[in-house]
Formats: structure tokens, sequence, C-alpha cells
């Protein structure tokens, strides 16, 4: 009988975003050794198009209580743990959830991003020595090193891409819109977006821009954000779109379609953090507009494929969307060159194969 795998991610409601595209690229690659049981939240209510089973499972409110519990019993039975976009809370619930010192191989932890503070560290130390087994899985050698530091077994592999549906395209198209992708947050720059989007309407630039302004969980209640999407809806620019729903899987990816793509984000947030937009654009031949000092401005200095901002404001990204356009087939051929590469390098199978034990080296995280 096959070994199962856990895919635990609480916050997985629907067939959109990052985290559908994250817990799909894993259960597929572990689909071949593995039966699969997702977990998700129990407003889950599309059709589960990935490899085994989805359990509607979490709901909002109760999750760490219902993490808890799921995480006791799931420990005492035979299988495999992956906690998909796990934070420290999750660490600490599965630590306590264990029945003694887990063994090794048992539960694993893919922590996307860190807020290193000093009383982390220290907490996550202590924890270290409680579960030292207790492995974590990082996008970035950053990440990876300061759990080590802790004291835990901690392996850098690269963030992992689904299995692109659509067919890769030979040719780049061309320019047709301006694209601020994923969800609403101010950290990602909202703020420099409406700023620029009010710049676009005083010197009267008829540039096509889009902007997702659906937000993520976290961030339903952030009263600046409010505000400043208050402020970009009286924007008067002519050709401003707004998508105020969070886009299917498919509507998702024609978004990039001829798109140039705005992540002014904040360079301290973002500097070792991996972008899943980035990538999404890289796949649709989209060039990249990017703060300098972050993860997706090395990856689009590395090809060449779009421009890095000095400065995150309204009139450098002019002064960038105006040099993209300028050679835009260019631009949009080196992205689409790319995509192939950078899929590649960020295929699932590295993170499932330090799951299952069949790693065969520590770091594969790769160049990012």
């Amino acid at each position: 009988m096959a070994e199962t795998l856990h895919l635990i991610e609480p916050t997985l409601a629907d067939a959109a975003g990052h985290g559908h595209a994250l817990v799909l690229a894993l259960a597929q690659a572990a689909a071949p050794d593995c039966e699969v049981q997702v977990w998700a939240a129990r407003e889950f209510r599309s059709a589960w198009t990935g490899p085994g089973r989805l359990h509607a499972h979490f709901s909002r409110g109760w999750r760490r209580p219902q993490a808890f519990a799921l995480y006791r019993r799931l420990l005492r039975e035979p299988g495999r743990l992956l906690i998909t976009t796990a934070g420290t809370t999750d660490l600490l619930l599965a630590a306590w959830a264990a029945p003694g010192r887990l063994g090794p191989g048992k539960c694993h932890a893919f922590v996307h991003w860190l807020n290193a503070r000093e009383s982390k560290r220290r907490l996550l130390t202590r924890l270290a020595r409680r579960q030292p087994h207790l492995q974590i899985l990082a996008p970035t050698d950053s990440v990876a090193r300061f759990f080590r530091d802790c004291g835990f077994d901690a392996v850098a592999v690269p963030y992992p891409l689904a299995a692109d549906a659509r067919p890769a395209a030979s040719q780049a198209g061309t320019f047709d819109h301006l694209l601020v992708a994923g969800g609403a947050r101010l950290d990602k720059g909202f703020d420099c977006i409406v700023e620029l989007a009010e710049l676009m309407a005083q010197r009267g630039l008829d540039w096509p821009l889009t902007i997702q302004v659906s937000r993520e969980e976290r961030h339903r209640d952030d009263a600046a954000l409010t505000q400043w999407i208050a402020r970009l809806r009286a924007c008067k620019l002519p050709r401003l779109t707004l998508r105020e729903d969070t886009p299917s899987p498919a509507d998702y990816r024609r978004l990039f379609d001829g798109a140039v793509v705005l992540q002014p984000y904040r360079p301290g947030t973002f500097a070792d953090r991996v972008s899943g937009v980035t990538l999404d654009a890289l796949a649709a031949g989209a060039p990249v507009i990017a703060t300098d000092h972050t993860w997706m401005a090395r990856l689009v200095q590395r090809f060449d494929a779009g421009v890095v901002l000095q400065e995150r404001t309204p009139q450098a990204l002019i002064a960038a969307i105006e040099r993209v356009l300028a050679d835009h087939a260019a631009y949009a051929q080196r992205a689409l060159q790319a995509a192939a590469q950078v899929r590649a390098e960020h295929s699932a199978r590295p993170l499932i194969d330090q799951v299952l034990g069949r790693a065969k080296h520590a770091d594969t995280a790769g160049p990012t």
C-alpha cells in the first residue's frame, strides 16, 4: 500500500490564488509515490482537480484549535505531514500536539518567509530543542539558514510551481495593459500604485491599467488599505479596470496576456521572499517592473525580462513603463524564454523528495 502524505493548508478556500497552485503542485509531484490527502478550509466548494482526496475541514475562527486536533490525530497515525504555508504558530501547534519527540521524516513545514525578530529566534531555538526532527523547508537560503541557526533540520528547496496547463507560446504577444496582480496589500506597494494611477490621470497617460483590489484574508480589516482603495476608486483615470473578485485560475492566467506587470514591493519585506506573481508573469511572457533589492528584482535582472526600480515612486514607475514599452517585444520575448528555465528550476519534486526522504542534496533552491 502506498504511503500517505497529508498536505495541510487551512487557508485553502477556493481554486484561485497561489495557495491552490502551491498545493496542486505538491499533490501532482507526490501522487506517483503517495496516497495524497489534502486538508483545506471548510469554505472550499470548488471541485478538487488535483490528485488525491480533499477534506474541507477548517472553519474560519477555529483554525488553530482544529489544526491542533488534526495534528494530534495525524501524528499518531501512519503517514507523513507537510504543512504547506507554515508560520510560527503552526510549528508550535505541531510540536505541542506530537506524542513526545517526533521521529525523523514524520512532520515537515514549508515556511515561505520569516519576520526574523530576536524574540522569534529565541522561541524557535527552544522549540528546536524540543522537536529537532520537525523539518523546515524554505524557498530561499536565508530563511533556511535562520532555522538551521535555531537548531532545526532546515533545507532550501525551490518554490514549487504546478504543471502549466496551457501550451508554451513560441512568440510573445503585443502590449495590451499594465497589470497589478495578487491581493491588494500595502507591503506590495498598493499605495505607490494608487499614486501612479493619479499621476497618469494628471498627465493624460492613456495606458490601460488593470488592478486586482480583492484582499487576502489577513488584510481584510486593514483600515489604511481601505482608505487607499477608496482613493483609487475616486481616481479619474479613463482606462482603469479594478478586479474586485478573486479570479479563477483560467481568468488569472489570462490577466497576464499582453501585460507589463508592476511590482513596487517594499524591499524590507521582500528582500528574500519569493513572489508567485513574478513567476506567473515570466511564464506568460509578461515583462516585470520590480523594486531593487528584492527577490523578484534579482530574477528580472537575471533574464533582463523587465526593469528594476531604484525608487518606489510613481514618477519612477512611469519612467520604467516607458522604457519597457519602447522595446516591449524584446523584453516580452526574454520573459518568455526565461519561462521554461524558471519552471524547470521550480519543480515541486525536490521538496517532495525531501519529505519522502529521497533527497540527494541538502540545499536545492538553485539560483534566484
